[in-house]
């Protein structure tokens, strides 16, 4: 598994030409490559962030899981890996770019990343290990055909003489000097990448797990608002609701008091309360300055409190137990305005109707 999480198994796949001229499996260029590849893991892994978590998937990788089987179909697996990789790394090179397999390579992971509905924008690291004059491939370049600024390798002001990279012909765990540095700034960059890649699928994650929990045939918890001098309203729908399999909070309407400070008490336990349910109904009322105040108070600002605390979605819908002059126009428009749905409940059955807006915020 990736650091970063699903839809990746690998965090990183690395694209690069083995520069085979004669057909033996063996050439300097793939030997600095491999050597290369195993020193960024071993920085990688040694980042106190990623440790052991990070996967980079090389074809002739040591650990099974991170590279090729021998026994499985050689298509197949690349297409696979690649796609499941959360940064396509190049080690771009002439001989990168006159290789069938690298193209092939770019165009799958681009391909999937599509599927995913993922920008591949910010996930292609390119390390520059030998200088080049063909042009670059559109997706390493940007939307003016200028290229990735990428990592260089290579001493550019010996390039003509010299186009070998550091450390050539293998770069060793105790090399030092400019290959250590620009492996070291390339850690860097790809470590911030994946932390900001974690971060954002972290909260898809999350956000896909409430809306499956909105929208689940049963178990969501709701918090019931009400006032105390409505308590039978209040307890009825709270009653309807449980026989539907909502779970229902709190256990009782909110209390009459005049004192400032214990309501302040009583908002602060429902903005507790609240920040653990998945949705918020208001008991309507035939009092329509009561019914306002719990749309703006509780509506409103107890629920962005409670979204704050929470750090996701609190849909909030308004229950019009008694319909007549309270359910006018004015007043819905107001709850609209609010993000408040208006619910009739005049009528048994109404819970149905909870449930398929419920299903309509988890599937907008």
């Amino acid at each position: 598994m990736s650091y970063v999480g699903e839809p990746f198994k690998h965090d990183i796949f690395v694209s690069y030409s083995h520069g085979d001229v004669d057909g033996t499996g063996v050439s300097k260029l793939k030997q600095w490559s491999q050597a290369f590849v195993r020193e960024l893991e071993s920085e990688l892994r040694a980042h106190p962030t990623f440790g052991r978590e990070v996967s980079l998937f090389l074809d002739q990788h040591l650990r099974p899981e991170q590279g090729l089987d021998p026994l499985a179909p050689l298509t197949d697996q690349l297409r696979e890996d690649i796609g499941a990789s959360a940064i396509l790394t190049v080690l771009m090179s002439p001989q990168y770019q006159r290789s069938q397999w690298c193209d092939e390579e770019r165009q799958w992971w681009r391909a999937r990343q599509d599927e995913l509905g993922l920008s591949a924008d910010g996930r292609i690291a390119v390390a520059r290990i030998w200088p080049t004059a063909d042009a670059w491939p559109e997706v390493f370049c940007d939307s003016r055909g200028e290229q990735l600024i990428g990592f260089p390798f290579f001493d550019k002001t010996r390039a003509e003489l010299r186009p070998q990279p550091y450390e050539w012909p293998e770069p060793e765990p105790d090399s030092k000097g400019p290959f250590r540095d620009a492996l070291l700034d390339m850690v860097g960059w790809l470590g911030l990448r994946l932390q900001d890649l974690k971060d954002q699928l972290d909260e898809k994650r999350r956000q896909q797990a409430d809306a499956a929990r909105l929208g689940s045939g049963e178990g969501q918890v709701v918090y019931l608002h009400g006032r105390a001098e409505h308590a039978r309203d209040w307890e009825q729908a709270g009653q309807r609701l449980s026989d539907s399999g909502f779970v229902v909070l709190p256990g009782e309407p909110d209390p009459i008091v005049q004192d400032p400070r214990r309501l302040q008490e009583i908002r602060r336990g429902r903005i507790e309360v609240l920040s653990g349910c998945d949705a918020l109904l208001l008991v309507g009322c035939d009092d329509g300055r009561a019914l306002d105040a719990d749309l703006v108070v509780v509506g409103r600002q107890d629920r962005q409190s409670a979204k704050a605390v929470s750090n996701r979605p609190l849909p909030c819908a308004l229950l019009d137990r008694v319909g007549g002059d309270v359910a006018n126009p004015k007043r819905k428009t107001a709850a609209h305005g609010l993000r408040v749905e208006w619910i009739d409940a005049t009528q048994d059955p109404w819970t149905p109707k909870v449930r398929q807006w419920l299903t309509s915020v988890a599937n907008p």
